[in-house]
């Protein structure tokens, strides 16, 4: 991948470059940024910037034969480790097990979340994790010679998800790799990385895409100026939501009705209303489910947020705009963590294959007495 296909993040890609060119590489990298920033987007272009040998002052060439493999990811000195799941009968499973899996992925963008690759390996709710099989296929691949003759790299993505005793076992190979060896970890957040791995490696921390990056490279992509704008000012810095809601007719329609419906239930405790609302939401997909409660999370966030600083910050459509109006005054520092609070622990109970009829009705409930009696005070 080429430096200019990476959506923004020009700062970041001039501290790459810049380290590469004043010989200040670090042997171990952690590109941390917030879900959809395109910092694995990044780590796959600084390894094929480096491994170019006719690069300019700014890019890969693109053209030679070195570039041609890492664009199609057959890059021989390229390894890539990521999240997956045992396979049944396999109990040294590894990521190279996923490989075909993953490459198309790649190459179909970037940009995507666990959730999507998840889905794109397992129809269920399995676990996702880093074994420490996976760490000695690690360590072993690292000790082959380099085929190409230059870099070799090793490509950790969600480095968040490495279990202890696989980043236990990396420890000293991530200290000290062989010669001319990089590792490039991707994460959304250090809070799960032990400190030891975060003490060996250089942390470059990723922020979100600006609104005006998006919407260039929506516009490049065929999307009409005022609908990239749109989507630019709602994904808030995440491109992969701004490709999903450019893919789609009307990408959070369904999640706007759902999410308004219910709120209106609950305020008004309608529980033959509700149970047909529970019934529908448990109709769908667990994926389908915890995306809703992703966008019930950030609606109440926004709806807050309006609530106490007014309109310059939110980001809503035009339904969640209308609707917002006589529903932010509900959403305020008396109820909203506790709302928060119950919606991160639904996706928590859902994630773990809970009944979600069960679920959605005892929110539903929670929900409307903290609805109803924050209105009480407020009035």
């Amino acid at each position: 991948m080429l430096f200019s296909q990476v959506i923004g993040q020009e700062e970041a890609k001039n501290r790459l470059r810049h380290s590469y060119k004043e010989g200040r590489l670090a042997h171990a990298i952690m590109l941390v940024g917030p879900e959809g920033s395109g910092n694995l987007a990044l780590a796959l272009s600084f390894a094929q910037y480096i491994s170019c040998p006719n690069k300019t002052e700014t890019d890969a060439c693109g053209q030679c034969a070195t570039c041609r493999k890492h664009q199609t990811f057959q890059f021989a000195d390229m390894y890539y480790s990521f999240p997956y799941f045992n396979k049944a009968g396999k109990e040294e499973t590894v990521a190279d097990d996923y490989m075909p899996q993953w490459r198309a992925r790649l190459d179909e963008s970037p940009y995507f979340d666990i959730e999507n690759w998840r889905s794109t390996i397992t129809e269920d709710n399995k676990q996702l994790l880093i074994s420490v099989y996976e760490a000695g296929n690690i360590v072993r691949k690292l000790s082959l010679k380099s085929y190409e003759g230059g870099y070799k790299f090793m490509l950790i993505w969600m480095a968040d998800y490495l279990k202890t005793d696989t980043a236990n076992k990396l420890l000293k190979i991530v200290e000290e790799p062989p010669e001319n060896t990089v590792f490039l970890l991707v994460a959304n957040s250090i809070e799960n990385i032990l400190p030891t791995i975060l003490s060996r490696v250089q942390t470059i921390q990723i922020p979100k895409i600006a609104d005006s990056d998006i919407q260039q490279a929506l516009e490049q992509n065929g999307v009409s100026s005022e609908t990239a704008a749109n989507i630019a000012h709602f994904s808030d810095g995440n491109y992969w939501r701004a490709l999903r809601l450019s893919n789609a007719d009307d990408a959070n329609s369904a999640l706007s009705v759902l999410f308004q419906s219910w709120m209106r239930f609950c305020y008004s405790r309608d529980l033959v209303a509700l149970t047909k609302w529970v019934d529908e939401i448990s109709a769908l997909g667990r994926e389908d489910q915890k995306q809703f409660i992703v966008y019930a999370l950030e609606q109440i966030r926004q709806n807050l947020l309006r609530n106490y600083l007014g309109d310059t910050l939110v980001r809503m459509n035009e339904s969640e705009y209308s609707f917002s109006q006589k529903f932010a005054p509900f959403i305020n520092d008396l109820n909203a963590e506790d709302l928060l609070e119950e919606l991160n622990s639904a996706h928590v109970d859902i994630s773990r294959n809970a009944s979600s009829k069960i679920v959605f009705m005892d929110m539903s409930l929670r929900t409307h007495h903290m609805l109803r009696r924050q209105a009480a005070v407020a009035k």
